[in-house]
């Protein structure tokens, strides 16, 4: 009914009200400078918890390199500074997200099963937990107990359907192993990341250590950490919207 829609005086003067707001939402989501954006990152606070999410990837890898038969190779770390895009959520709620991401080589001449074995009885991580479950899979999915029922069955679900190559999953963390038949796994590279605030292990002989690696031992494992915990904790420091705007 013509009586329900906008007047074109009405529409105009909604769209001419709505300029204002459409212009500072569009300023506020303009990259921060990089002076800014280094002077969040070296707060107390953020130097703490970059401090706690160090020892974490730390822990992690002193674990996986502790098992008997598993060897350390290389490891880069990336800590990075998003400025996040209008489409993420909750990241549309913050002007700048700080992650600590890593990457981490390992070598090994074990048989898979054994490996994954060992890999449990050393509590790496809490693998499968909290992840969607399907109901093909007896084990949680990224669980060490599915994984080994992947090789038990020969690459198979119970119900006699192929299973992709099985990985191990915890919270913002995944290890992925060499796959006999398959491509190996991602060798590293300088920059792990493409991203405008990033600060980088650089080693440009990483690639070639995880190479000469894989052919003395047999068998690579990357044990990869995201740098984000799930959308509750984006990373491991967070500002929110405004700040800026607010003179911070």
């Amino acid at each position: 009914m013509t009586g329900d829609r906008p007047s074109a005086t009405e529409f105009f003067l909604g769209t001419l009200l709505s300029v204002p707001g459409r212009i500072a939402d569009a300023t506020i989501r303009r990259p921060p400078p990089y002076r800014w954006v280094l002077a969040r990152a070296r707060t107390p606070q953020a130097q703490t918890a970059l401090a706690a999410e160090h020892a974490v990837v730390e822990g992690l890898i002193t674990r996986l390199g502790a098992v008997d038969g598993v060897v350390h190779v290389v490891t880069q770390v990336n800590d990075r500074r998003v400025h996040p895009g209008l489409g993420l959520d909750p990241g549309r709620r913050l002007e700048l997200i700080c992650q600590l991401a890593a990457t981490a080589y390992f070598a090994t001449a074990l048989e898979i099963p054994e490996l994954l074995r060992r890999i449990d009885a050393a509590e790496v991580a809490d693998w499968g937990a909290g992840l969607h479950h399907d109901p093909r899979r007896p084990h949680p999915p990224g669980s060490v107990a599915d994984a080994l029922a992947y090789y038990r069955h020969g690459g198979r679900h119970p119900d006699g359907s192929p299973r992709d190559s099985p990985r191990l999953y915890a919270l913002g963390t995944a290890l992925s192993w060499d796959e006999p038949g398959r491509p190996p796994v991602r060798e590293p590279n300088t920059t792990m990341f493409n991203s405008s605030f990033s600060q980088y292990t650089d080693d440009p002989a990483a690639a070639g250590l995880v190479e000469a690696a894989r052919a003395e031992h047999g068998l690579i494992l990357r044990l990869s950490r995201s740098g984000a915990g799930g959308p509750q904790r984006p990373g491991y420091f967070t500002v929110p919207r405004g700040w800026r705007r607010r003179g911070h």
